[in-house]
């Protein structure tokens, strides 16, 4: 026997398809829209197997797209038809409405044109959008879902179309209705997974409202209520227009809830049970959870649940009364928990009408629709209102951007910027914006220092392969690109960073017949901490010990008049750099050596508390050496003006870097080292140096410092137009390759630049 060969599917063409996704079941309808009317083909409902939507939003997107593919599947087979585009709607879960007005000037208009008049009514839709946007504390995107007009004036008359008029100025107000970006995104990832374009979003109330209540009656004050298994969404019509909408989280559910509570059923058995009291059944058969069968009087069930009914009652007119300010005059219920038994009378006694001005809307009120020999309940009417809807040209319909090659949906009542696509698209706001490294701050022997964070590196952005900002504004079809911005580093440091144990020898002397131990302490907030310690943000660090001969005399509390201190044959001074195992040695003013057990001198002045010493640094060699070099360079016949210029100003630098330390050191082969004028107490293992009056510090390196180091460590910007940069160091005109030492100022700054008077 042969295979039967697959039926191959039509195109959809004009063919309308609208989903109901609803909490307990999808509902699916298949028809045409001929001369402002639709005529229904197909319909279909599918129940959820499993609870995977929650109070009308998808919880499980897989499971729902399952259901959804199976109502898909049966209208196309049963039609022939390969359903490609959908129209959805979605419930009032978190909903929330903003009511704005906005005036045009249209006096330059010859007329006004459909198209006009849609691209008004977006730009309101916008500033009710920007008004949510401004008062939502949360980081919750919303989205518009639906809008009513509520009124059109033009020239400050009311008018119903603004079409096809002329004036001078138009007056829009409407409501418009928002819902959470989670919401509406679940029901859009369901309609992916079954490769179905969405070409219209609308809020349920609405859809239902548009078959139901049209126009031509919203002169009357109806409320009309769709109440589903998780949601009773609700629309409040009036003076001709669609005036409010409101939600409630009590519905349909709550009574299979009760039946599940009070006969120990499950979820399904429950639901059976709930539509065979409202079907009026005499006797429902059933079993509970544990296997026993059981029978109840649909009477039984009835009165079990009237507390229920009566909450749910109760929930329903308070939403109405609080969103239409008072008691409508009519009331429509339609979804299938309008057909709950006993919910119709309770809703007129609680509203205090007549028990005929509420009633449930089905087939037999349906406008603007051929059911075409069907006889559908009020399960239908929302299914129905969504492709009517979507007819009307009053869905919503979403754009889509393209993020690095990914796609992100972006409804079209929202102006996006470059910043909120990227948001959406899932990146972080420093990846986007990035952030500075965070500075380290510490104290130094009471000394406040900061070491700065490393500088971010900011995002590159491209809009349709064009540099753009973050504040730029994207539409429908836009490609952004970005390099993500990057953070810069958190600033660091170990103690020995900024604490110079390397420079500073340690070991034990000997003086005046005694030992000590010599070398550099520190603690840190009153501890001992090792040379690795890691230091932390706002660290107390205080340093201490003997490292030069300076320091010992301190200690012992010696003075220097009359006597002559040596290490060996070589007189000392109080900068001596102590090292380990040095012998210090007395000497009277005739060269003889005092005796070991003489005491040594106090000093003649009043002993002060002792301070620490700054710490030592050697003459530069380089120094000399550069400036032997230069000095050759410049005199060289052969080297042009400007090398011999730059070589004579190294020469002057380099000579007056090491004349002061030359004659320090008394001309002698083997120069001693000498104390730094600028040094700053202990600082050790790398540099301090003000920049910009920033204190800022260079971390340890072989070789010297120049002014170039230091441009890391600041933020100019060099191609400001008619500018200059000056550079100083301790108020003396520098260039980027003069050397800077410990406690140097430093400045390197963007000036405007000064005019020249030229001699005439």
């Amino acid at each position: 026997m042969e295979a039967t060969a697959e039926k191959e599917l039509k195109p959809q063409g004009d063919l309308v398809f609208a989903l109901d996704i609803g909490t307990r079941t999808v509902v699916g309808i298949v028809g045409e829209y001929i001369d402002d009317k639709f005529y229904l083909q197909d319909y279909v409902s599918v129940p959820h197997t499993k609870r995977a939507m929650v109070d009308g939003q998808v919880e499980d997107i897989k499971q729902v797209a399952k259901i959804v593919a199976q109502a898909k599947s049966i209208l196309e087979e049963r039609n022939g038809v390969e359903l490609a585009k959908v129209s959805i709607a979605a419930a009032g879960r978190a909903l929330k409405t903003v009511q704005v007005q906005l005036e045009f000037d249209v006096s330059d208009r010859d007329v006004l044109t459909e198209d006009i008049v849609k691209s008004m009514e977006v730009e309101t839709i916008q500033k009710a959008q920007a008004q949510l946007d401004a008062s939502n504390t949360g980081r919750t995107l919303f989205y518009c879902v639906g809008h009513s007009i509520i009124s059109y004036r033009l020239d400050d008359y009311k008018i119903i179309s603004l079409e096809g008029h002329k004036g001078d100025k138009v007056t829009i107000d409407l409501v418009a209705a928002f819902l959470p970006s989670i919401v509406v995104e679940g029901l859009y990832s369901v309609m992916d997974i079954n490769g179905l374009e969405v070409t219209s979003l609308t809020l349920e109330p609405i859809a239902a409202m548009n078959v139901i209540v049209p126009p031509e009656i919203r002169l009357i004050n109806i409320a009309l209520i769709d109440i589903g298994a998780g949601t009773s969404d609700i629309a409040i019509a009036k003076n001709g227009s669609v005036v409010a909408y409101a939600m409630a989280t009590t519905a349909g559910d709550e009574i299979t809830e009760e039946i599940i509570r009070t006969y120990l059923v499950d979820f399904n058995t429950a639901e059976m049970i709930k539509q065979a009291c409202s079907n009026g059944e005499e006797t429902i058969e059933y079993r509970d959870i544990l296997g026993n069968p059981h029978k109840a009087k649909g009477t039984d069930v009835a009165e079990m649940l009237t507390p229920a009914v009566e909450t749910l009652a109760d929930t329903i007119c308070n939403s109405i009364k609080e969103a239409n300010g008072s008691s409508p005059a009519a009331v429509f219920l339609v979804g299938g928990g309008s057909l709950i038994e006993g919910l119709t009378p309770l809703v007129a006694e609680k509203l205090g009408l007549d028990e005929t001005r509420v009633a449930i809307g089905g087939g037999d009120f349906l406008k603007n629709v051929d059911e075409c020999g069907a006889k559908l309940g009020a399960e239908y009417v929302t299914p129905l209102g969504i492709a009517v809807t979507s007819m009307l040209d009053q869905g919503y319909d979403f754009s889509v951007i393209t993020v690095n090659d990914s796609k992100v949906r972006v409804f079209d009542t929202k102006q996006l910027s470059v910043y909120e696509a990227l948001t959406i698209a899932g990146y972080k706001s420093h990846e986007i914006m990035g952030r500075s490294g965070r500075n380290l701050t510490y104290t130094l022997n009471g000394v406040r220092r900061t070491i700065k964070g490393g500088a971010m590196t900011p995002a590159e952005v491209f809009v349709n392969e064009r540099p753009a900002s973050i504040m730029t504004k994207v539409t429908q079809g836009d490609r952004i690109r970005i390099t993500p911005a990057m953070s810069g580093y958190n600033a660091s440091a170990a103690l020995s960073d900024v604490v110079g144990y390397d420079r500073f020898n340690s070991g034990v002397v000997e003086f005046g017949g005694d030992k000590y131990a010599i070398g550099l302490k520190a603690v840190v907030n009153g501890e001992k901490k090792d040379p690795d310690y890691q230091i932390q943000p706002l660290d107390s660090i205080e340093t201490s010990g003997i490292v030069t001969f300076g320091d010992l005399l301190r200690i012992v509390e010696g003075g220097t008049e009359g006597v002559e201190y040596r290490v060996g044959e070589d007189p000392i001074t109080e900068d001596y750099v102590l090292e380990n195992g040095d012998v210090i040695r007395m000497y009277d003013s005739y060269g003889n050596i005092i005796g070991e057990d003489i005491d040594i001198p106090e000093k003649p002045a009043p002993v002060q508390e002792p301070v620490n010493n700054g710490p030592v640094v050697a003459i530069r060699v380089a120094d000399l050496e550069a400036a032997e070099k230069a000095e050759e360079a410049a005199s060289d016949p052969n080297a042009d003006a400007e090398e011999k210029a730059d070589d004579a100003e190294k020469t002057d630098e380099a000579q007056s870097g090491a004349a002061d330390e030359i004659n320090a050191a008394d001309e002698q082969e083997e120069v001693r080292p000498v104390k730094s004028a600028n040094a700053i107490p202990f600082n050790g293992g790398g540099i301090h140096v003000e920049i910009n009056g920033d204190e800022v510090i260079l971390p340890p390196r072989n070789g010297d410092y120049i002014l170039l180091d230091l441009l890391n460590s600041i933020n100019i910007d060099p191609a400001v137009p008619n500018s200059e940069i000056i550079l100083e160091i301790n108020g003396a005109p520098a260039n980027f390759s003069s050397y800077i030492s410990n406690g140097d100022k430093a400045v390197i700054k963007v000036q405007e630049r000064q005019e020249r008077k030229i001699a005439k």
